[in-house]
């Protein structure tokens, strides 16, 4: 974990294990990590991207959590979903996407549990551990062989299943699912 901490304050990319199989990630505070990471998903847009916090707090600069949101989300997290709330201004400039939404996840999984024990402030900019839409990687010798020289760190937590979250939309004022997942629709 130590590794994986230096590599992320380094401004480097990591792919890691999460409640939904493998993702790549790196810090969202840091604008030149955040643009290797959009040069490593170049052919995939950025709304694929989510805000990966171990609580309400770290992600507040990012994302508006109305009342309405936090009580709504309080009941999930953690847990295998995406939320989609309004962005801050902050969030615009500092991830570069000029979005009214930013995904926000609160995963349940070993690597994040760790990583959160370490660093409890820390925020990543986390999406799926594939370059193109089509692809699906279970294992992380596959990611390391197609993109692995483009990343800094790749975690090896051997075959991971992928398990997609549910998305949920917050932005109106009323959950709106986007997609099923493996997490249950409230």
């Amino acid at each position: 974990m130590k590794r994986v901490l230096e590599t992320f304050d380094k401004g480097g990319l990591v792919v890691y294990p999460t409640d939904s199989g493998y993702s790549v990630g790196c810090d969202a505070g840091n604008r030149v990590a955040v643009n290797k990471l959009y040069h490593l998903k170049r052919a995939m847009k950025k709304y694929v991207m989510a805000l990966m916090a171990r609580d309400f707090s770290t992600v507040s600069d990012f994302a508006k959590v109305d009342n309405f949101a936090y009580r709504y989300m309080k009941k999930l997290v953690p847990g295998p979903y995406t939320f989609v709330l309004p962005a801050t201004s902050h969030a615009n400039k500092i991830l570069d996407a000029k979005r009214p939404e930013v995904g926000v996840r609160m995963p349940r999984h070993a690597f994040a549990d760790a990583l959160f024990a370490l660093k409890p402030d820390i925020l990543l900019l986390t999406t799926a551990a594939k370059v193109r839409e089509d692809e699906s990687f279970v294992d992380p010798r596959e990611i390391e062989a197609t993109f692995g020289h483009e990343v800094d760190l790749v975690l090896d937590m051997g075959p991971l299943p992928l398990n997609p979250t549910t998305i949920i939309s917050l932005v109106n004022g009323e959950p709106e699912v986007i997609r099923e997942g493996q997490g249950p629709v409230p």
